[in-house]
């Protein structure tokens, strides 16, 4: 009966191995360490990998963000190359905008 649980555990551990290698893997690897994150929280971040070079596309609102979110692929394991495609959108303030003022007569 041990030496089944221990098999078991032992092929459990060789998949996670063999997932996390692999390009969708990779790719929730990324997800959830973006989404873990204080600072990235995965804001409208998209992750795609192929070949094991992760491509992340989206918008962040701070240039600290866009680091922070390409420093996470880039020492995820199994990572090759990371493509940056985020843009940095600051958000904008959404308080009163006065109207121009009428022109004089």
């Amino acid at each position: 009966m041990r030496f089944r649980m221990l098999i078991g555990a032992c092929a459990i551990a060789l998949a996670s191995v063999g997932c996390a290698q692999s390009d969708a893997g990779i790719t929730t690897a990324v997800k959830g360490k973006l989404v873990a994150d204080d600072l990235v929280k995965a804001r409208q971040i998209n992750v795609d990998t192929k070949d094991k070079v992760v491509t992340l596309t989206g918008e962040v609102r701070t240039q600290a963000e866009e680091s922070r979110a390409l420093q996470i692929a880039r020492h995820t394991k199994g990572v090759v190359n990371v493509v940056d495609q985020i843009s940095v959108v600051p958000e904008q303030a959404t308080g009163f905008s006065p109207l121009p003022a009428p022109a004089a007569p």
